[in-house]
């Protein structure tokens, strides 16, 4: 009986993040192209391959980053966001910090 139960609370569970993923990435896919998100650097996976969070939506995403460091903040902007399909793509915006005079 009470792996029956279990088995029910995964499936539960899983069809919750399911449905959560979907509407969010649905979310960014409504938003204006170009809009820019906050992102905090995670970890390095390989290279300049980082994996990242994206602070307004509380979502992992990982993508090439030109610069930083773990815990670093950066601008990311949405390329791709296809709910049905479960795809999300992101790319870093490089801002100059150097002041143009």
């Amino acid at each position: 009986m009470t792996f029956i139960a279990n088995m029910h609370v995964k499936v539960a569970r899983r069809l919750h993040s399911n449905s959560l993923r979907y509407w969010l990435l649905e979310y960014l896919r409504r938003q204006p192209k170009g809009r820019k998100y906050r992102a905090l650097i995670l970890k390095f996976v390989k290279d300049r391959m980082g994996a990242l969070l994206l602070v307004e939506v509380g979502m992992q995403v990982t993508t090439t980053i030109s610069r930083g460091k773990v815990g670093d903040q950066v601008s990311v902007t949405v390329e791709i966001a296809h709910p049905r399909d479960d795809i999300l793509s992101v790319g870093e915006v490089v801002e100059d910090t150097e002041d143009s005079e």
